[in-house]
């Protein structure tokens, strides 16, 4: 690579405080997406209802880094698909590729032993919308040969409705015969789960195996004073690239 080049780092380091690590599972926490479930629940509101809605939901959902709504890494993954200046937008997909790839390039293993199991393809999950053409993520991934090489379209936009807290079976239709295949599922953001959870439904009620789903930003959910008291808690701690939310990395 030349001189001039951006590198991983030099696209990840400098931007290291906008990062918020997410928690290991525990009191407090959403056993499913690290985010803030009520006091005395161990889910949070968005995801018991997602993943109840759906016949195969995925449980392992492993975020990169929690994001505050309209805060500086969620600007990022707005822009870097809906931003009306192009320049801004490959920027912005430089950012998230770097950080997508040094992420499963250093946390890999942790997934693979909290799936027990590895994955053989990689997929996106596609936009709730249908929007035209090749999806921003997969535009992302083309930036990563190691994650390009592994990834393959598997999902259309399906018949079924799909919106904040609701997910279905057939919100995406499989394009591709993928029985017996194991997927990572990777997406750019997660809200309430509910495209996430229809695709990995609908990816496993195919023949496939979702081993986790992998976004890169998880949203803050709605302030109350126990979200509010979460993100404090989160914020404390520092993010670094070489922990992430899975037990022992944390440890």
């Amino acid at each position: 690579m030349a001189n001039d080049q951006p590198t991983v780092e030099s696209l990840t380091d400098p931007f290291i405080l906008t990062f918020t690590p997410p928690p290991l599972i525990g009191a407090g926490v959403c056993d499913i997406c690290r985010g803030s479930p009520n006091p005395g629940w161990d889910r949070c509101y968005s995801c018991a209802q997602t993943a109840s809605q759906v016949s195969r939901p995925v449980e392992l959902v492993v975020p990169i880094t929690l994001c505050e709504a309209m805060g500086q890494m969620h600007h990022v993954l707005r822009s870097y698909k809906d931003s009306p200046d192009e320049s801004v937008r490959t920027r912005m997909r430089l950012r998230t590729a770097a950080l997508l790839y040094r992420f499963l390039a250093t946390h890999r293993s942790c997934i693979v032993n909290a799936a027990e199991r590895d994955w053989d393809v990689i997929t996106t999950v596609p936009s709730s919308t249908g929007r035209a053409g090749t999806h921003p993520l997969e535009l992302v991934i083309q930036h990563v040969p190691p994650i390009e090489q592994a990834h393959a379209t598997l999902l259309r936009r399906g018949p079924g409705q799909l919106g904040h807290n609701r997910a279905s079976d057939d919100g995406y239709e499989v394009t591709k015969d993928v029985t017996g295949m194991s997927a990572l599922l990777v997406d750019d953001t997660f809200t309430s789960g509910a495209r996430g959870q229809s695709a990995a439904s609908a990816l496993q009620l195919a023949g496939a195996h979702v081993v986790a789903m992998v976004p890169v930003g998880h949203i803050r959910p709605d302030f109350s004073p126990t979200t509010q008291t979460f993100w404090e808690n989160a914020r404390a701690t520092r993010f670094d690239f070489e922990t992430c939310c899975l037990d022992p990395c944390l440890a």
